[in-house]
């Protein structure tokens, strides 16, 4: 059955890719208030009233294991580095996530979708479009990195960027491909897309981890809908 994405469709992909960008800053948030689990004995005035609330607090507080870039480059061009860890697999999400709650949601997101795969982003869309403007160019094409060293053309046909170039998003269709939708978005180096391309049966997903990390997933648009948000 082919895919047919409609206006609404694309207006709804927008706004979910929005939404992973502010859940990433959301983890951001989280790691820079705690590095340690909390516990209910850390509360004691709060011990037994709002268990509910300290276990969430728990779930969210940052792995002390966590850390940036925690894969190889198994393969690379001048703009990505592609891992070659699987990331639907139990230990290479529990490294990817940034603490448990975010580690139980990829783990039930593994079992929708094809692939993931952890890509670095050598140099980010925020620093792409600081050039530009310097240059006076706006920015036409970008580079969209695929799984195993594919790298996708996203040509833009229409930006809303902040005053500051710092965030922003960007829709368009791949290079050539007339029937395709792509939706960026991004936030200083966090970034997220969603490619959809019938034509090439190119179906991906992309949610940040950290500035220049990007978590992306091959998905099937039958089963799986788009920008439902893998962190938290």
């Amino acid at each position: 059955m082919k895919l047919k994405w409609t206006s609404t469709a694309r207006r709804r992909a927008w706004v979910a890719i929005v939404a992973i960008l502010a859940a990433a800053m959301a983890i951001a948030g989280w790691r820079h208030r705690s590095s340690r689990a909390a516990g209910p004995d850390e509360s004691p005035a709060l011990a037994g009233k709002v268990p509910a609330a300290l276990e969430l607090s728990r779930r969210k507080a940052l792995y002390p294991s966590f850390h940036k870039h925690p894969f190889l480059v198994a393969h690379e061009s001048s703009a990505f580095g592609w891992t070659a860890e699987d990331g639907k697999q139990p230990d290479t999400i529990k490294q990817l996530a940034h603490n448990e709650l975010e580690f139980e949601r990829l783990a039930e997101e593994s079992t929708r979708i094809l692939r993931c795969q952890l890509v670095y982003h050598y140099e980010t869309v925020d620093v792409q479009v600081e050039r530009a403007r310097l240059t006076g160019e706006p920015l036409q094409q970008l580079a969209l990195p695929g799984l195993d060293g594919q790298e996708i053309q996203f040509e833009v046909t229409q930006a809303d960027l902040s005053p500051s170039g710092h965030q922003g998003t960007f829709t368009g269709r791949v290079a050539g491909r007339l029937d395709s939708t792509v939706t960026f978005a991004f936030k200083g180096g966090r970034e997220a897309f969603t490619i959809l391309s019938p034509s090439d049966k190119l179906y991906l997903q992309a949610d940040p981890r950290e500035p220049g990390e990007l978590i992306v997933k091959s998905i099937d648009p039958a089963t799986y809908v788009v920008g439902v948000c893998g962190t938290q």
